[in-house]
């Protein structure tokens, strides 16, 4: 039985995560309608369980809010953070669906 509910594109893009006071940048890994996986490079970025992403597009920037489930830690600290999305607005939807007309 499959883990996720939708396929996951292969992509590096950068995102901003903000979560109360706190802007970390990142680099999404991979991406879907539910849900990316984020590399960062600020150790004390993922000390939230609720953050608002903001992906340059365009004409503009995306805003989605997301929930961590899953914390990826290597030997040195951490690698990245999953996240899963709430309640993504159709420009994201649409922004994921045109991803898969690229590859």
């Amino acid at each position: 039985m499959a883990r996720r509910a939708t396929w996951r594109i292969p992509i590096r893009l950068k995102v901003i995560l903000k979560s109360g006071g706190r802007v970390c940048p990142g680099v999404a890994l991979n991406i879907s309608e539910n849900g990316m996986f984020i590399n960062t490079d600020d150790p004390a970025c993922p000390d939230s369980n609720q953050y608002d992403i903001s992906i340059p597009v365009e004409d503009g920037t995306l805003q989605v809010p997301a929930k961590l489930v899953r914390l990826s830690k290597n030997n040195g600290g951490h690698e990245g953070i999953g996240v899963k999305l709430l309640n993504p607005s159709e420009n994201y939807l649409t922004f994921v669906e045109n991803l898969l007309f690229v590859l």
